[in-house]
């Protein structure tokens, strides 16, 4: 049976810590049998520290894929889109891999860091290394509820994971987009809470939208709704979390789902001036500094292709 990787639709956590890193070593065989024991290795720091609700998962990028797996590809794997538009901008940043681990204590979220690392070895280099955290009663750094129409409880894997309908051959896996944003807060709080509502499209302290009647222009809350041109639903679970030290800060978005084109199009929606020259008013206010996709395969998936046939580690088939 397969099983999703536990970090995909967790509960949320206190501390998280993500890893972008490059592989250094051209033994491939030697990197998929380590990467077949990451979830096992999660599951026993989860099982030491039990009272941390410890999760992680390991996604493997676009660009990397058929070096790692040329025997299979999932369906809809794709770089992250180039987005640009006046100066709105997401340039794309290719890693090949992303490590990320996330539970309620700062030092085992730490010592999770460090042994996969050393599992790991000289085989990959980390490239960007983002500590994470829970901001308050679940807000981004702007002081609204972050995502506060993310889907709850069964749907986080119906948005999220791949299913038989979808892709026979990677069902349990997803599909992940990843933006490290990085907010300007003076300008933002130099706004003041009714203009920032305003932006938003929601009250601040509850999260609720506002009335149609009390908008003035564009929001947030319209360019990022979860549903299509179409008004059908977007499958996208989102597992953001703030970032930062008091010279720089922002939001790691972790988007998830079975189906890319739809998130695809959601981001594009927001970054591209519509008919009326309307985007995302929140990008006048962050930058999107890093941002890359990767697949995070089921830990089925990493077990059975741990080691391949060897007519197939260049690509050939029978």
């Amino acid at each position: 049976m397969d099983k999703a990787q536990s970090g995909i639709y967790a509960e949320p956590n206190l501390h998280g810590l993500t890893l972008f890193c490059h592989v250094m070593s051209d033994d491939v065989e030697s990197l998929r049998r380590k990467l077949s024991r990451f979830p096992a290795i999660i599951q026993d720091l989860d099982a030491r520290f039990s009272e941390a609700m410890l999760t992680g998962f390991v996604g493997i990028g676009a660009e990397y894929w058929d070096i790692l797996y040329p025997h299979k590809r999932p369906l809809h794997l794709q770089a992250f889109p180039e987005l640009s538009d006046a100066d709105r901008e997401a340039p794309r940043h290719p890693f090949d891999l992303v490590l990320h681990i996330r539970c309620d204590r700062f030092d085992a979220n730490y010592l999770a860091g460090r042994t996969i690392m050393e599992w790991f070895g000289y085989d990959i280099e980390v490239a960007e290394q983002i500590r994470s955290f829970r901001y308050l009663d679940g807000r981004d750094l702007l002081g609204f509820i972050d995502a506060p129409d993310n889907p709850r409880g069964m749907r986080k894997r119906e948005a999220s994971l791949i299913n038989a309908a979808d892709d026979t051959a990677f069902v349990d896996g997803s599909y992940l987009f990843v933006q490290k944003i990085r907010y300007d807060l003076r300008r933002w709080d130099y706004l003041g809470p009714e203009k920032q509502e305003q932006i938003m499209g929601r009250e601040k302290v509850s999260g609720e939208r506002l009335p149609e009647a009390m908008i003035d222009g564009v929001t947030h809350a319209a360019k990022a709704k979860l549903m299509d041109k179409n008004e059908q639903p977007i499958p996208l679970l989102r597992q953001n979390m703030p970032w930062g030290d008091l010279r720089e800060q922002g939001l790691l978005g972790m988007y998830f789902s079975h189906a890319p084109k739809s998130v695809v199009e959601w981001l594009k929606a927001r970054y591209y001036a519509d008919e009326q020259g309307q985007y995302d008013p929140i990008l006048d206010y962050s930058q999107a500094v890093l941002n890359s996709s990767f697949f995070v395969p089921s830990t089925r998936f990493l077990l059975e292709n741990r080691e391949l046939p060897v007519n197939q580690e260049d690509g050939s088939t029978d």
